[in-house]
């Protein structure tokens, strides 16, 4: 099996999203259908360090290229598990790629960054997306809804996977000769995610329930109050602990959930680096999460995961209904969606009440959930 591209064979492939814990989650459905279609293609990933680890002993990845990024803001102080310096910084991870010589480079983000990054390492095929000003630093460019990759296949590669695999519409794959679209269908494939099985918190407590309420914008935030009761309910219902992930800087918060009056088992976790937060999704027995890098990271390590949406658009975000365990609740106002990071006349979210979530996620957690 193989890959071509403009008639040449790949054999060594770099895929890049550079940041945001749930994107680049997302991005492992692509190194999914490039090792179904070449079990000998090697692999690699370039993305920033802080969110580096989610990666770690992925199985279809040769190596991780661990790029060192200093952001401002308050997207830089919500990231999880931070590892500023232990990353390349930009000089040195073009000699890095130089020196790995890649037959091609799908980049998953196409910002000024990644693009120029991947020009100035001489990497002789760039895929990218619609790219604006910068579409002379690619090679070649795809996107849903075109020839190459038709709206029909958003079925089995919906919303954000879709995107992200629309990059890969250039290829070619050499046993069959079909373009990737058509080998896609042709071979039954649901684009999924994965990341590397883990061994969970081995704490000696019955899998725990976890609730995550971190999130960046104050429009993916639930109200506390629906948290505490939420947690309440759950321990009482589900016979099973009820642990809270505090976001980063957000131990108060978890605090705060966890202080109930509950006549079972809630406890608020120590603030934790993102390797120990993967270790607590995969020992849980399903996640409350809003919508986040958390909740894609559950999604990827087969957690039953009931995720909470506010602004922000399901059926691009959460493309994973009808896939596995996992579900999606959300209010959809006349004004959803807005992607709006603040919002005078919130109600999305605070409408969503505890009571519903509750009964959604012990169906969840019971298996009756699927869809």
């Amino acid at each position: 099996m193989s890959w071509f591209l403009a008639e040449r064979r790949l054999s060594r492939v770099l895929v890049t999203r550079l940041r945001y814990l749930g994107d680049i989650v997302m991005a492992t459905a692509v190194i999914e259908a490039l090792r179904h279609g070449d079990a000998g293609l090697e692999i690699g990933f370039l993305c920033e360090q802080t969110h580096a680890a989610v990666l770690t002993g992925h199985p279809d990845l040769a190596r991780i290229h661990e790029l060192d990024a200093r952001r401002r803001g308050s997207d830089a102080r919500a990231r999880v598990g931070s590892r500023l310096g232990m990353g390349a910084g930009t000089l040195a991870m073009v000699r890095e790629l130089r020196d790995t010589r890649y037959d091609a480079a799908v980049d998953l983000f196409f910002n000024p960054r990644s693009a120029w990054l991947l020009w100035m390492a001489g990497i002789p095929a760039r895929l990218a997306g619609p790219a604006g000003g910068r579409r002379h630093l690619f090679t070649h460019g795809s996107a849903p809804g075109t020839a190459a990759w038709p709206v029909d296949l958003a079925e089995v590669a919906p919303g954000g996977l879709g995107e992200h695999l629309s990059r890969l519409a250039p290829l070619v794959h050499g046993e069959s000769g079909l373009s990737f679209a058509s080998w896609f269908r042709r071979e039954g494939l649901r684009a999924t995610t994965r990341l590397a099985p883990r061994a969970g918190g081995r704490t000696g407590e019955p899998p725990p329930v976890l609730l995550a309420p971190g999130a960046t914008w104050a429009t993916k935030r639930w109200p506390v109050s629906h948290w505490r009761e939420l947690a309440a309910t759950l321990a009482a219902g589900q016979e099973r602990p009820v642990r809270v992930l505090p976001p980063p800087g957000g131990s108060a918060l978890a605090a705060a959930i966890a202080d109930v009056q509950s006549a079972g088992d809630v406890k608020a976790l120590p603030e934790s680096s993102l390797t120990e937060v993967l270790d607590h999704l995969a020992g849980a027995a399903g996640l409350v999460a809003v919508d986040g890098g958390i909740m894609h990271a559950a999604v990827a390590l087969g957690v039953p995961t009931l995720a909470l949406f506010g602004p922000t658009d399901p059926g691009l975000w959460f493309p994973y209904e009808g896939s596995g365990p996992f579900r999606v609740l959300a209010t959809r106002p006349a004004c959803h969606p807005c992607h709006l990071h603040e919002c005078p006349a919130f109600v999305c979210l605070p409408e969503l009440q505890p009571a519903t979530v509750a009964d959604a996620a012990q169906a969840l957690f019971r298996g009756e959930g699927e869809r």
